[in-house]
């Protein structure tokens, strides 16, 4: 039977299921016929059974995933330029984001923050001049809630990519401090996962998993060090958070055998950026703090550490 046959099949049995009441399986076969036509880029058809089965989720009670598929509706819509059925489904999208959220008890933390974030898309293309903040607000502490229930958990990768979505939340709604110190506990975890890694170092197979999450690390220092210039003030607590944060990757990528040159500029930029907004004498202090509670895996790492160290302290001294 041809491919054509077997979708013609499918969309009898999902009109099927809906006529004689089975809502779920029609929803369910509606999304899939939807996603088939969008891999064939018939975007009128993926449009319509999206629509269709978004109608099916909204009957069957479920908002935040009748949500997602008038979302898609609407994306296919801009595909098309038909900008009248786009701005319709964005609308019926966003409704059904403000329905889940008022049934929040349902959803768990990270759906309820990434529904907020979609009803922030949604608000933004029906009129972009309506403020959207309180949205993504409210997504980034649900975010940070949920990566902290992970970091208890010891999920640090999970609690990694949950700040990661939170720095994002805020940098929507230009809330750098908030953005730097939900980046900065991203990179604690980050730590914490290469610590995870340290007795597998020697491993062949994990030399590339070791690989992909330094490439994470420097994806994400890339992002502070953006974001640490555009702070007005740097506190005690993120500057003690950061710190430690970069002493314990310096411990981590010099046990692996690395020489981690974005570790090395953003310990400099910090240093620059310290002293430029007068923190120098916190900066000190943090350091003095810290530095004996840090637990080094070996002699020379030690050694290597407490060199980098010295350089830190003539940056914050005001040594060029």
């Amino acid at each position: 039977m041809s491919k054509g046959k077997n979708l013609e099949t499918a969309i009898r049995d999902a009109e099927r299921n809906y006529s004689v009441g089975r809502i779920l399986d029609a929803a369910r076969d509606f999304q899939t016929i939807s996603i088939i036509f969008g891999g064939m880029k018939d975007y009128p058809s993926a449009a319509r059974f999206a629509a269709k089965s978004g109608d099916c989720w909204v009957e069957c009670g479920d908002s935040l995933r009748a949500a997602g598929l008038y979302e898609s509706t609407a994306q296919y819509f801009e595909l098309l330029s038909d900008k009248d059925n786009h701005l319709i489904y964005y609308k019926k999208a966003l409704v059904q984001c403000i329905l889940a959220d008022r049934r929040g008890e349902r959803i768990g933390k990270v759906a309820l923050a990434r529904n907020l974030k979609r009803a922030a898309v949604c608000q933004c293309k029906i009129d972009e001049n309506v403020p959207v903040s309180q949205y993504y607000s409210r997504a980034a502490e649900l975010f940070i809630l949920a990566a902290k229930d992970s970091q208890g958990k010891g999920l640090f990768d999970e609690g990694f990519d949950l700040y990661r979505s939170a720095a994002e939340c805020y940098s929507q709604i230009k809330e750098y401090l908030l953005e730097t110190r939900s980046l900065i506990e991203a990179l604690i975890c980050l730590n914490r996962v290469f610590e995870n890694y340290l007795q597998y170092c020697g491993e062949e197979d994990y030399k590339e998993v070791i690989k992909r999450e330094l490439n994470l690390f420097n994806s994400t220092v890339e992002a502070l060090l953006k974001d640490l210039g555009l702070v007005d003030r740097l506190d005690w607590e993120i500057l003690e958070r950061l710190m430690l944060s970069l002493l314990m990757s310096l411990n981590v990528t010099i046990t692996l055998g690395n020489e981690n040159a974005e570790i090395m500029r953003l310990l400099e930029a910090t240093g620059r950026i310290v002293r430029e907004k007068g923190e120098s004498k916190s900066g000190l202090k943090v350091l003095e703090k810290i530095i004996p509670s840090c637990n080094f895996s070996s002699t020379l790492v030690r050694e290597e550490v407490i060199k980098v160290i010295e350089k830190l302290k003539d940056l914050l001294g005001g040594k060029s």
